[in-house]
């Protein structure tokens, strides 16, 4: 009786470019619809709780996902890297504002979701030997 292959699917991955994504809603279109909120008394875009709380979120799912690809599966440190890098510049985002805050928010959200893609396609390819280059 021969043994199916493991066929990786990604699912860590696919939540991490998710919440990759609701961070660039956030990051990028909230202010848009939100600009007049300051007039009203409600001040949720430059609230420190909320980028706190978005930063860590996406640091703790975004490591255990690329650490997790890592480990079990491809032994690539590229995803890894561009992940930790992407971070740093949206610590910095978060204490800059204007112009340079979404320029670099754009930045980040392109590489987190850049570095979950690539752990998924080193996953897949572990896994899926045909698919190897």
């Amino acid at each position: 009786m021969h043994k199916q292959p493991k066929v990786y699917k990604g699912w860590a991955d696919a939540f991490g470019m998710g919440v990759s994504l609701a961070c660039a809603i956030h990051c990028i279109l909230l202010p848009v619809f939100f600009a007049t909120l300051p007039v009203f008394g409600v001040e949720i875009l430059r609230n420190i709780v909320l980028e706190t709380i978005t930063t860590v979120l996406s640091a703790v799912v975004g490591s255990w996902a690329l650490l997790r690809g890592f480990r079990k599966h491809h032994h690539q440190i590229k995803p890894v890297a561009l992940f930790i890098i992407a971070m740093v510049f949206l610590v910095i985002a978060n204490f800059n504002g204007g112009t340079t805050e979404i320029i670099l928010k754009i930045i980040v959200v392109t590489g987190i979701i850049t570095a979950h893609s690539l752990n998924w396609l080193y996953s897949f390819r572990c896994h899926n030997p045909a698919h190897r280059h």
